[in-house]
């Protein structure tokens, strides 16, 4: 899983971002890498379970769910208070 680890790290955005924050933070490139190992055996595990194909843009397709529920968590929020329970 090394060499496999050490391509994804070179041509996958998502998981150099999270090699090169790991690095950062701990300094040691081997513990960058294990992480990125773990993240690939996780990634081929779901998709042969669940049988669908790799999507490189779900990563971002994630985020941009979630800050949407955000939105509309403040937004039920906001309404379970009511009008006269506004937060200040």
């Amino acid at each position: 899983m090394y060499l496999p680890s050490l391509s994804a790290v070179k041509w996958d955005d998502n998981l150099k971002d999270m090699y090169v924050r790991i690095v950062s933070k701990q300094g040691i490139k081997m513990k960058g890498l294990i992480a990125v190992q773990r993240k690939l055996l996780e990634l081929a595990y779901t998709l042969f379970k669940n049988k669908v194909n790799y999507d490189k843009s779900c990563e971002s397709k994630k985020s941009e769910q979630k800050n949407s529920m955000s939105a509309g968590t403040n937004m039920l929020y906001w309404l379970a208070l009511g009008p006269s329970r506004t937060k200040i």
